[in-house]
C-alpha cells in the first residue's frame, strides 16, 4: 500500500452526487447525527494528535482498566454459566439415562412375558393346530390361553392387552371386547411386519383391535413357532408410560421431557409437542447416530439446553430433556450488576493513579514492534506511520530508512542471481554441442572414405543448418517451429548415418503451437538418447515419434521410441534426487535446463515398456510469442 494513501473514516462527510429520475444531479441527504458524529471524530483526532505521549498513555490506561474489568466480569459470568450448565447437563443426563434404562428394562420384561407365553403348553398346542390348519379346537385354545395372558399382565402392569393373530383365529384375553370391524391382516401393522421380519414398536395410537379406543404403544413381532403367519401384538398403556417418565422428573420444574422418534414426531401423544424447529434435519445435525449426550442450541431468541438418550429396545426412539437456558441462569444477573459497579470504582481509581502507571503503556512502541515481527516473517513492505513527533516516531522513521536499504540490496542480489542462472543455462547448452559434433564428423569422414559423396554433401548441409538453428543469433529462446526444424535436421543426419535403422514422425496438433517460444536445443538430446540407447541392439524397425499439444495454457511434448527401453523409475529418481544416481546424462541435462528456465512450473515424466513405447513426457508453461 502506498504511504500516501489515507483511509477514510466510516463517518466521513464525503458524499457522492446521484442522478434522480429526471436526469438531474442531486446531493444525497446527510443526517444531523452523521454530521455531528463526523465533526466529533475529527475534533477528537485533532486533540489526540496534540497530546503528549504521557497523556496518551493516561487515556490508554483508563481504557485498559475499563476493558479489563469488563472482561473479568464477563469471564466470571461465562465461567459461572458454564459450570451451572455443565452440572445441569450432567444431572439431566444421569436422570435421562436412568429413565432410558427403566424403559429398556420394561421392554425386556415385556419380551420375557411374550416368550413365556410362547413356551407355555397351551400356546405350543395351539401353534401345532395352527400349523396343521385345525380350527375345531379354537375355543379350547382360547380358554387355555387366558391364564397365560393374565400372568403376563401381572408380571408387567403397563401391558394393556395381548393379541395373537393366527391362520386359525385370533387369541386375546376374554376380558376385552374385540373390534370385529378391524382385521389385523388388513392393517398397516401386518404390512410392516411382513417387510421388516423383525419385532418393531409403534408410536402412540388408538387401539383399533379392541373397543374403547384406548391410546397404546404397540410391540409387533412374529412368533418363533413353526406355524407360519402368526404374530403377537402387545399393547402398552400410553398413560402408564407417560406417568412413569413424569414421576422421575417432577423435581425439575423447568425441564420438559419428551419421548420422540428420530423424525421429531412424538411417541406419546399426550405429552407436550416439541417446537417445530426440532424436526428430522435438526436431530440428524445435532444427534446423528450418537446414543446419548447433550448440546446447546439457539431457537429464535431463546437458548435451550438439550440432553438425549437412545432407547436400546428401539434405537429409533429418543428421550429428550429440554431446559431453557435463560431460566437456568436468571440467578446470575447479580454478576452483571457487580461488574458495572466495580468498573465504575476502578475507573475513578485509574484517573487518580494514571500518572504513576502511564509508563507501561507505550502504544507506538508496540506498533513498531509489530512491524518488526512482520519484517521477521519476510514482509518488507511494511512501513511505520505516525502523526506524532515523539521519540518512538523518530525511531520508526529510521526503521523505514533501513527497510528501503534492505530492499535495494535484495534487488541487487536478485539481479546477480538472474545473471548466474543465465550463465548456468549457457554452460549446460555447451555440454550438448561437442558430444553431437564428434559423432557426426566421424560419420561424414566415413562416408567420404567409402565414396558416398552425395550423402556426405547432404550431411554437411544439414549439419550447417543444424548449427545455424542452434546458435539462434545468440538468443536463449527460439520458436517451436525452429526447434522442430533443428531436431529434424539432426534426425536426417542420423538416418544417413544408420540407414534403415529407424523412421521418425513429428506431429503438431495446432499450427499456432509453432509460433510459441521454447527453450532451444531441448528435443535433440532426447532423440539422441533414443538412438544411442534405445536402438543400440536393433538393426532396423526403429520408430521415433515427436508430438506437441497444448492444454490448460501449457505446452505438452512427448518423445517416444520403440527401443529396448530403460529403467524409468530409477532414472526418474535420479532427476529428482541427483545425488542418488548418476545415469541418464542427456535426460538430466534437459531436466536441469528446464528447471533453470521455467522453475517448478516445468515437469518431466518418464515411462518405458521394452520394444513397445518408451516415453519422455514434458510439460512447460506457455509464455506467449517470441
Amino acid at each position: 500500500m502506498s504511504r500516501n494513501l489515507k483511509l477514510a473514516h466510516p463517518r466521513s462527510l464525503a458524499v457522492t452526487p446521484r442522478i434522480n429520475t429526471q436526469g438531474k444531479f442531486r446531493m444525497p441527504r446527510v443526517s444531523v447525527c452523521d454530521t455531528m458524529c463526523a465533526w466529533g471524530w475529527t475534533l477528537m483526532k485533532t486533540m489526540l494528535y496534540k497530546l503528549t505521549l504521557k497523556k496518551r498513555m493516561w487515556v490508554s490506561f483508563v481504557l485498559l482498566i475499563a476493558i479489563s474489568i469488563a472482561a473479568t466480569g464477563g469471564l466470571s459470568y461465562y465461567i459461572s454459566a458454564r459450570v451451572i450448565e455443565r452440572n445441569t447437563f450432567q444431572l439431566s443426563q444421569d436422570n435421562l439415562n436412568t429413565s432410558a434404562r427403566v424403559l429398556d428394562e420394561k421392554a425386556k420384561q415385556i419380551l420375557v412375558s411374550v416368550l413365556n407365553i410362547m413356551i407355555s403348553q397351551p400356546f405350543v398346542q395351539m401353534s401345532k393346530d395352527s400349523a396343521a390348519g385345525k380350527k375345531d379346537g379354537y375355543y379350547g385354545h382360547m380358554t387355555a390361553m387366558n391364564s397365560a395372558f393374565t400372568q403376563a399382565k401381572l408380571a408387567e402392569p403397563s401391558i394393556e392387552s395381548i393379541f395373537i393373530a393366527t391362520p386359525i383365529g385370533e387369541f386375546y384375553s376374554a376380558s376385552y371386547y374385540r373390534n370385529q370391524g378391524y382385521s389385523f391382516y388388513d392393517s398397516p401393522l401386518y404390512e410392516k411386519a411382513q417387510l421388516t421380519k423383525e419385532p418393531f414398536w409403534v408410536e402412540g395410537h388408538e387401539d383399533l383391535l379392541f373397543q374403547g379406543k384406548d391410546r397404546v404403544i404397540s410391540l409387533v413381532m412374529k412368533s418363533i413357532s413353526d406355524s407360519p403367519n402368526m404374530y403377537f401384538v402387545v399393547n402398552l398403556n400410553e398413560k402408564a408410560i407417560q406417568s412413569m417418565l413424569s414421576d422421575r422428573h417432577t423435581e425439575q420444574e423447568d425441564q420438559n421431557l419428551f419421548l420422540v422418534n428420530r423424525n421429531g414426531a412424538s411417541v406419546l401423544m399426550n405429552q407436550p409437542n416439541l417446537p417445530k424447529s426440532y424436526d428430522k434435519a435438526f436431530l440428524e445435525k445435532h444427534i446423528g447416530t450418537s446414543l446419548r449426550g447433550h448440546f446447546e442450541v439457539g431457537i429464535t431468541e431463546q437458548y435451550d439446553l438439550i440432553n438425549y438418550a437412545t432407547l436400546q429396545f428401539n434405537p429409533d426412539w429418543l428421550l429428550l430433556s429440554v431446559q431453557s437456558r435463560s431460566d437456568l441462569l436468571k440467578d446470575l444477573s447479580w454478576i452483571q450488576w457487580a461488574t458495572g459497579i466495580i468498573m465504575l470504582v476502578c475507573i475513578i481509581m485509574a484517573v487518580l493513579v494514571s500518572n504513576v502507571l502511564s509508563a507501561i503503556l507505550l502504544k507506538p512502541l508496540y506498533h513498531l514492534q509489530m512491524l518488526m515481527s512482520k519484517v521477521g516473517r519476510n514482509d518488507l513492505t511494511v512501513r511505520f506511520q505516525s502523526h506524532y513527533q515523539d521519540e518512538v516516531s523518530q525511531v520508526g522513521h529510521k526503521f523505514n530508512s533501513m527497510l528501503l536499504e534492505i530492499n535495494e540490496l535484495i534487488d541487487e542480489v536478485k539481479d546477480a542471481e538472474r545473471e548466474k542462472r543465465k550463465s548456468e543455462a549457457k554452460a549446460l547448452q555447451a555440454q550438448i554441442s561437442p558430444h553431437f559434433l564428434y559423432n557426426t564428423l566421424n560419420t561424414i569422414i566415413w562416408k567420404m572414405e567409402t565414396g558416398e559423396l552425395d550423402n556426405s554433401k547432404s550431411m554437411v548441409i544439414a549439419l550447417s543448418q543444424l548449427f545455424q538453428l542452434g546458435l539462434n543469433h545468440g538468443e536463449e529462446w527460439t520458436t517451436v517451429e525452429k526447434e522442430l526444424l533443428h531436431v529434424q535436421q539432426y534426425l536426417t543426419i542420423q538416418q544417413l548415418c544408420y540407414e534403415e535403422l529407424f523412421d521418425f514422425d513429428i506431429v503438431v496438433s495446432d499450427d499456432e503451437i509453432r509460433t510459441l517460444p521454447i527453450m532451444k536445443i531441448m528435443l535433440q538430446p532426447l532423440v539422441e538418447n533414443s538412438l544411442l540407447h534405445g536402438f543400440e541392439h536393433m538393426e532396423s524397425g526403429g520408430k521415433i515419434r515427436i508430438e506437441l499439444t497444448s492444454h490448460n495454457n501449457h505446452l505438452q511434448i512427448v518423445v517416444e521410441d520403440n527401443g529396448s527401453g530403460m529403467d524409468a523409475d530409477k532414472l526418474q529418481l535420479s532427476l529428482n534426487y541427483p545425488g542418488i544416481e548418476k545415469k541418464g546424462y542427456a535426460l538430466r541435462n534437459v531436466y536441469n535446463r528446464l528447471q533453470l528456465y521455467y522453475g517448478g512450473e516445468a515437469t518431466m515424466v518418464l515411462s518405458s515398456e521394452s520394444f513397445e513405447a518408451t516415453r519422455v513426457f514434458i510439460t512447460i508453461p506457455i509464455k506467449g510469442e517470441v
